[in-house]
């Protein structure tokens, strides 16, 4: 159980124990109906941290997740990062390409214009020769025959005039091959510049949607960002609320400490008043015991006496002198009267015994490892209301009906912690799963730290029926039956010694 429960329950089994018999408590005092009023508020108050434990959770689920988020956006916009990186290098390495081609395409054009103007002149010298060739007809040649000295000669100057023209020819061929290399390598210059041109146009599509992406991830960054900062705005408002909740408990705590030592104080005076008033009763039934026993003896001793006067008289009558020579009678001895003794004087109550023997509720297990009273339990004091039924083997084993009767209650909530542990679960008060079982004639039985339930609430149940199976949950430092009797209604200020009513 936790701190505040078992300090509770703790109060309450201390003010039980204060006020014995139970009939002080009946009917219930203002002081109890508060009290069980603060237990309700508490445990409303306790149910609302639950559902903000809850929220709590849910929200730092939901943080965890937006962190997740943000690490993937991070890591999404570092990639575009480095592609965007990539992509102006590469739109660099372009630009210089693109220059060197443009610097290629200038220097063509310079060489084109150069040779453009050689074939102009060579052309023009051409033509002059050829004009010339024209003009003069074959006195050009008749004249460079008439010269000549011989027919070899004449065939010298025949081929001379051939190869000059020829070698015109060919320079001018070679010019025009020149051009027209040049000309195809600035469109091949061109073709590529173009290339570079439709690279460069489409790398800075690729760019522009790359910014666009992070742009938009940076949006989304911001938003999950402010998303992050709300969450966390919402888990401190939860927080503050948990502990206004919190210091509410420790509020209706302080109340109730104080309800319950006022009520204990209360007890402890009526119960020293009834002390008092039994006291003063006995000594008055030992005055009158002792004046009824001397009166009876003075009685006595009186009968005796007159029995005593008459016999002597009855004998005086006898012995007159007429008859003194007859027969004599003897004296009559008068017959001792009896001691008398006084009536007996009763020192204490008889101690009650119960009319309804219960029987052993964990059949083949006898041994009590906590009885009922004040014991010490993790080093603080607590208040058992019951008893524990613990041994090696007890794990698993039935726990049965001490009585016939019916089935009240079982535990409202099922508790899974079926281990040994230090501190409440938070199950059922530290009850874990149990049972309780009406009797009839105001007597109840409860069976806790039960690892499975057998019954259902209503269920008509024989004596020795198994209604569930021993175990450890709730508050339970090990596997045991936590066995209660209560009289007198089922509340925790009803339990009573189970001691008393078992075999």
């Amino acid at each position: 159980m936790n701190r505040t429960v078992k300090r509770t329950l703790a109060l309450l089994c201390a003010l039980t124990a204060a006020v014995s018999p139970l009939s002080a408590w009946i009917p219930a005092s203002a002081e109890t109906r508060t009290i069980e009023q603060i237990n309700r508020e508490k445990k409303e108050k306790q149910e609302q941290i639950n559902k903000k434990k809850e929220q709590l959770a849910a929200l730092a689920d939901d943080l965890s997740k937006k962190a997740q988020y943000e690490q993937t956006l991070n890591e999404q916009i570092g990639l575009i990062s480095d592609k965007l990186t990539l992509i102006d290098s590469q739109l660099q390495d372009l630009h210089v390409d693109m220059e060197n081609t443009e610097d290629k395409i200038s220097a063509l054009e310079d060489q084109i214009e150069d040779q453009k103007v050689q074939v102009a002149k060579d052309m023009e010298l051409f033509k002059k020769r050829i004009r010339a060739l024209y003009v003069h007809g074959n006195d050009g040649i008749l004249s460079a025959l008439v010269g000549a000295t011989s027919f070899y000669d004449i065939l010298s100057r025949i081929d001379i005039i051939k190869r000059i023209t020829k070698h015109d020819n060919d320079i001018i061929e070679r010019l025009r091959d020149e051009i027209r290399e040049l000309n195809k390598s600035e469109q091949d210059l061109t073709a590529n510049l173009q290339a570079l041109n439709i690279q460069e146009t489409e790398m800075n599509v690729l760019c522009d949607e790359f910014r666009a992406s992070q742009d938009e991830l940076h949006l989304a960054a911001e938003q999950n960002s402010s998303d992050m900062q709300t969450i966390r705005g919402q888990q401190d408002t939860v927080k503050k609320e948990i502990a206004g909740y919190e210091e509410m408990i420790e509020e209706l705590d302080t109340e109730e400490d104080k309800l319950i030592a006022e009520a204990i104080a209360k007890a402890e005076a009526e119960r020293k008043a009834k002390e008092e008033a039994a006291r003063k009763a006995k000594e008055e039934a030992e005055k009158k015991a002792k004046a009824e026993a001397d009166r009876k003896a003075k009685e006595e001793a009186d009968r005796l006496a007159k029995e005593k006067a008459a016999a002597q008289q009855q004998a005086a009558v006898t012995q007159a002198p007429v008859n003194q020579q007859q027969n004599p009678v003897t004296a009559t001895t008068a017959k001792p009267a009896a001691p008398v003794t006084a009536a007996p004087v009763v020192t204490s109550p008889p101690q009650q015994q119960s009319s309804s023997k219960l029987q052993w509720p964990a059949p083949g297990h006898y041994h009590v490892s906590s009885y009922f009273g004040w014991r010490t339990l993790h080093n603080q004091q607590n208040y058992h209301g019951g008893i524990d039924i613990s041994d090696g083997s007890i794990n698993g084993a039935a726990a049965c009906a001490a009585a016939s009767g019916t089935v009240l209650m079982h535990g409202a909530k099922f508790c899974p912690h079926n281990y040994k542990k230090n501190s409440s679960c938070g199950c059922n008060d530290g009850y874990g799963n149990y049972v309780v079982i009406s009797h009839g004639n105001g007597i109840y039985t409860l069976y806790a730290h039960l690892a499975s339930i057998s019954v259902a609430d209503g269920q008509s149940v024989t004596v020795g029926q198994q209604v569930g199976v021993i175990g450890s949950t709730g508050h339970s430092t090990g596997p045991h039956l936590h066995f209660e009797v209560r009289v007198g209604g089922n509340s925790t200020k009803n339990r009573v010694n189970p001691l008393d009513y078992l075999p």
